[in-house]
């Protein structure tokens, strides 16, 4: 048996069915966004990989030639790299979630995005972003969310959330916003010289209508959602960290950091970096 919930989003209905496919993954969801369809899994591996001192997630989008009704031909009959479109979106969708994962997580994580159906007038890179944020959060990968992301058009001056095609063709303002509950976390923008005042009313729009779109997903969870699995931590000795803060002080960092000029910004944050292994590197070498 599988679960399913909607909500009304943008004049259309959104539709997630938990448990129907993709048992195996540790988290998964089955999108539709009026006739867009996309399954997001989220997998993650059980043990930490060796030798990184970085988290290692990868996110995948999958465009089949099949969701719009076509057959590869001539030559080719097998779909080859993934477009550039497909790129772009996977680094949109890594963009907000990454930094939502606990900074000491060295398991690998894989987010992929099977588009299945494509109704033009819902975004199917918009349905992955959510699909990601959703498999993640119900599944027991640690995760600091839900996430939720909206579309926002201006035709005729108007703001429109989540364009349909023809309302992308003759929009003057192509605008992605991601959001937790409590602020903005990205932007993604193009604009044919849209105004400051609109602008911000459009970011805080798509910010509201991403707080709904959070509480629908708070629900799911609520009722779905793994117990997120204990891991090994990789942080480091905090008195270390303590004592670092102490030594170089945040205000010597501001004024580092706050520099307008970028060589002499990189040249201050190099002298730090200096005084730091100077400091530290005779007993703590790795």
């Amino acid at each position: 048996m599988y679960k399913t919930y909607s909500m009304e989003l943008a004049g259309r209905t959104l539709t997630v069915e938990i448990g129907r496919v993709a048992a195996q993954a540790n988290g998964a969801a089955f999108m539709r966004y009026g006739d867009t369809v996309v399954l997001s899994t989220a997998v993650a591996s059980e043990k930490p990989r060796d030798g990184i001192d970085f988290f290692p997630l990868s996110v995948e989008y999958h465009e089949k030639m099949y969701s719009v009704g076509k057959i590869p031909g001539g030559f080719t009959r097998r779909e080859g790299k993934p477009s550039d479109n497909a790129i772009l979106t996977c680094r949109v969708i890594d963009r907000p979630m990454r930094p939502l994962f606990p900074k000491d997580y060295r398991n690998d994580v894989t987010l992929e995005n099977l588009v299945m159906d494509v109704d033009q007038d819902c975004s199917p890179e918009l349905l992955a972003m959510l699909g990601s944020a959703l498999a993640t959060s119900i599944s027991d990968i640690p995760f600091d969310g839900p996430i939720a992301a909206t579309q926002v058009g201006l035709v005729d001056g108007e703001l429109v959330y989540n364009p349909t095609a023809e309302q992308r063709e003759v929009s003057d303002l192509a605008l992605t916003v991601a959001s937790t509950r409590e602020k903005v976390i990205m932007i993604e923008a193009g604009a044919n010289e849209v105004p400051e005042d609109k602008m911000i009313e459009a970011i805080y729009g798509a910010h509201d209508l991403n707080g709904e779109i959070i509480k629908f997903f708070d629900t799911i969870v609520a009722e779905c959602g793994k117990e997120k699995h204990e891991y090994i931590h990789f942080d480091f000795p905090g008195d270390m960290f303590e004592d670092m803060v102490n030594f170089i002080t945040p205000e010597a960092m501001e004024e580092a950091v706050f520099t307008d000029v970028k060589q002499d910004r990189e040249a201050n944050i190099r002298q730090i970096k200096d005084r730091l292994e100077e400091r530290y590197a005779p007993e703590h070498e790795d």
